[in-house]
């Protein structure tokens, strides 16, 4: 019997909702669209600002019940987390809430978390004190209708009797000592529920004057209050959810007594919904979704906000710059200006009427196109920068325009822009090769677009201003200067403000600093460091630097060459911080010339790795002249001996005679081609006197020479530079290596290293990188412009030890724009390298 009943009441309620909602539509089929824009047309902004505000207004009162609740039980819960969850619990129930249940169901879920959570018989009292100020107000109007026997609202004293007839059986029964409802109150809740429940009448009455006289309804303030107070009596009894649909009907009848149209009661009563129920509930959905992306946030440490970021991010900047290329493109078509119905008057004077036309749209769209550019790259600046411009974007559009719809869009974008100050963490801005050829191919559009829809779109303008007669061309060209010139200013002073902000990455050359690392750890192009071309990161533990890298900055790139050096158990993490503070700055790290071990750390922070060819190791205790394959080595060293040739390694410091030698070897062999930098060493006194240099004389004069360079770390030398003359006979350099080796083992170095061989062994797999297959043709066919094969084969008559080497370059780079960066950088990059008598030393 229970479960019939309980189908029952829902299907009663069910019906009568149903019933109700027919009845408003069959009382509004008469009305007309065109007849309610008509009127809400005649509404100003700012009235329809203020019934908005008042709509949120209206629903603090109910926020109060929430926090005489907390002090009442006693729950620990701060001011604000209070009146979050108070707001969801009343603006729902005020939506969807059904005598109570739903405001009772909220209250439950939403303090379940407070310590001295009791049953549900607070929330149940709390609903019913909260309507006292309803039956109050019903007392008082049937009281009036009596007196003053007001003959419209006559026939309505019967739902006023039957509320308070129902309110008193209520109460009677609520006192009865099996139901007890009452039990725990005291007098001071009690008496601030009712007032607040009273003050929360008065406001929504005051809501409903309020809409009246903005749309300016003739009808008695007395009349409005009778009629609101008899349509929520209706409403409550009938049991409808949130009091839809019967309120609905119910103020319609009402104010029908009284001659209000059924227009004028339908936009009334439009306003009232969407001031006290639409935009709360809309605020209310906001709330509660941020609510729960915030414990799901939690749960999942953070990764649905930071998906969410990026994907609102990506939108941002897609909106934005689609709204600038409009707003451009808007400036070019003068029809448009036609719509604005402010200049109207200024349509006697062509050029004015059209300059304030274009001028706002292209300088605004221009504006926005550079503070996407700034979202985009995460700038911290660009945020109130896009922020001021969209304003300035609304103000335009409001006042000039005085459309409301394109208001809501640009209301959107500034939500997105707040939604993503977080991620805009960088510190400047540095505009990539990458983003100015994107940002030159859309300005260049757009220019091009300028010009040729401006010509298109002249005689259309001088037909609609045919009393002026053709314009001398020449003021269209004033048009132009005028607008270019604003632009520019504009867009040059906006970028100047997003880069004015530049902090350096790393530091300069510190060679104390640097000595006291390599004394960790150092590896075969640490020597590059002193070409002072380079600047330095040094990552510390405790204060002290353990581990450095050595870098060079071109556009955004951070090109840092070869491996980091110092202790190599901290390797990775240097690596990452590097990456973070680079990133944070704006500038995209470049590793070149790395080891495998450091590309597959790089490729840990997102990084893709190239091969950029391969290292020729000779293992010193493994080389030999003799046998069959060293036959012609051995011929050209006897042939090196019996011409008089000597070789021995000179130790700095080098005499002005020894260097004015190599000055002029170095000059012959470059014959008028510019030093290369970066990854090699170049021909500088400072950067000389350095390294030990191996030479091969004849007669006390040299004819080739070879800096060498030293790893205690790798166990290993190398050469850098390496010069002879053009009459040296050939082979001169293999007598120069063989006896470096004989040296280098003499010295205990397990290895020489002869240096890359670029491109040797890339891409020769089927399934290699499409990249990596392209450099193998260039390995292939490229000999014309460099001997890649060539210098492999030499290097391969000495051993058969190869080392990999690789690029590594984040995802967001183009691998064009990183080979464009290299080379450019690969080049001598300062006039001198830095004198200094320092150098370090490390025992083997």
């Amino acid at each position: 019997m229970k479960g019939i009943n309980h189908v029952l009441s829902k299907l009663i309620i069910l019906v009568i909702t149903l019933v109700l909602i027919t009845q408003l539509f069959i009382m509004t089929r008469e009305i007309t669209w065109h007849a309610m824009l008509s009127t809400m047309n005649d509404i100003a902004w700012w009235q329809m600002v203020l019934l908005l505000l008042a709509g949120f207004l209206v629903i603090m009162p109910t926020l109060f019940n929430d926090l005489i609740l907390r002090e009442w039980q006693g729950y620990k819960l701060t001011t604000s987390e209070m009146l979050q969850r108070a707001w969801l619990v009343n603006v729902f129930n005020l939506n969807a809430g059904f005598i109570g249940i739903l405001s009772v169901f909220l209250r439950r879920i939403f303090y379940n978390d407070q310590p001295k959570q009791k049953p549900i018989k607070p929330y149940i009292q709390m609903y019913i004190l909260g309507q006292s100020g309803l039956l109050f107000a019903t007392i008082v109007a049937f009281v009036i209708l009596i007196l003053d026997a007001n003959k419209q609202l006559t026939e309505q004293l019967v739902w006023l009797a039957l509320f308070i007839l129902v309110a008193i059986i209520g109460i009677i029964i609520s006192f009865s000592k099996r139901i007890n409802i009452w039990q725990g109150l005291n007098s001071t809740v009690v008496t601030r529920f009712i007032i607040n429940s009273i003050i929360t009448l008065f406001a929504q009455v005051g809501l409903f004057i309020l809409i009246g006289r903005v749309i300016d309804i003739d009808i008695g303030t007395s009349e409005i209050i009778l009629s609101f107070v008899i349509s929520s009596a209706i409403a409550l009894i009938t049991m409808t959810p949130g009091t839809w649909g019967s309120f609905d009907v119910a103020i319609i009848i009402m104010l029908s007594f009284f001659d209000v149209t059924r227009v004028d009661s339908f936009i009334w009563l439009i306003l009232y919904r969407v001031s006290y129920n639409l935009f709360p509930l809309l605020s209310a959905v906001a709330l509660l979704f941020l609510r729960i992306s915030k414990r799901i946030n939690a749960s999942f440490r953070g990764v649905p906000h930071y998906v969410a970021q990026s994907v609102v991010h990506q939108f941002l900047i897609i909106i934005l710059y689609l709204s600038g290329m409009l707003l451009v493109l808007a400036g070019t078509m003068p029809k448009v200006a036609e719509k604005i119905f402010v200049f109207n008057h200024l349509r006697s004077w062509p050029i004015t009427y059209t300059l304030i036309n274009q001028l706002p749209n292209i300088l605004f769209g221009f504006l926005i196109l550079i503070s996407a550019r700034g979202i985009a790259n995460r700038v911290q600046r660009a945020y109130g920068a896009t922020i001021v411009v969209l304003l300035l974007v609304a103000t335009y559009v409001f006042f000039f325009y005085q459309y409301l719809a394109p208001l809501f869009f640009i209301a959107a974008i500034l939500i997105a822009v707040l939604f993503s100050k977080k991620s805009l963490y960088r510190k400047q801005f540095i505009h990539s090769w990458e983003e100015q050829a994107v940002d030159f191919l859309i300005w260049a559009t757009l220019i091009i677009s300028y010009l040729a829809l401006g010509v298109v779109n002249l005689p259309p303008i001088h037909r609609h201003f045919h009393h002026v007669g053709n314009m001398p061309s020449m003021h269209w060209w004033y048009v132009g200067l005028i607008i270019i010139t604003v632009v520019s200013i504009s867009g040059l002073a906006l970028s100047k403000f997003l880069h004015s902000q530049q902090i350096p990455l790393g530091v300069g050359l510190d060679e104390a600093r640097v000595n006291k690392v390599l004394t960790i750890g150092d590896n075969h192009y640490t020597n590059l460091i002193f070409l002072g071309d380079k600047r330095l990161y040094f990552y510390q533990t405790d204060d002290e630097d353990v581990v450095g890298i050595q870098f060079r900055i071109i556009n955004n790139k951070a090109m840092v060459m070869g491996d980091p050096f110092g202790d190599e158990k901290y390797f990775a993490a240097a690596m990452e911080q590097f990456v973070n503070e680079a990133d944070v700055l704006g500038y995209m790290p470049v590793f070149y010339e790395i080891s495998e071990n450091i590309a597959m750390m790089a490729h840990e922070f997102g990084y893709d790795f190239f091969k950029l060819g391969e290292e020729a190791l000779v293992i010193l205790d493994d080389f030999s002249t003799a046998g069959k394959k060293m036959q012609n080595i051995r011929s050209e060293m006897n042939q090196a001996t019996r011409a008089g040739f000597k070789f021995r390694v000179l130790e700095p410091p080098f005499n002005h005679d020894v260097l004015q030698q190599m000055q002029l070897i170095s000059d012959e062999w470059l014959a008028g081609r510019e030093e290369k930098g970066y990854s090699l060493g170049f021909f500088d006194e400072n950067y000389l006197q350095r390294s030990p240099i191996a030479v091969l004389e004849k007669e006390g004069q040299i004819e080739a020479f070879a800096t060498l360079v030293t790893s205690y770390t790798e166990q290993q030398m190398s050469v850098d530079l390496m010069r002879f003359t053009h009459a040296a006979p050939n082979g001169v350099m293999d007598v120069l290596f063989v006896n470096v080796f004989d040296y280098a083992k003499q010295r205990h170095f397990k290895i020489f290293n002869l240096g890359m061989s670029p491109l040797a062994n890339v891409g020769q797999h089927r399934q290699s990188f499409g990249r990596e297959r392209l450099a193998n043709l260039v390995y292939q066919f490229g000999s014309k412009v460099y001997s890649f094969e060539g210098l492999h084969h030499y290097k391969n008559k000495f051993t058969k030890v190869w080392q990999p080497m690789y690029i590594g370059y984040s995802r967001k780079s183009s691998i064009i724009a990183v080979m464009f960066g290299l080379l450019k950088i690969d080049n001598k990059g300062v006039k001198h390298a830095p004198k200094s008598d320092m150098r370090y030393t490390r025992s083997n």
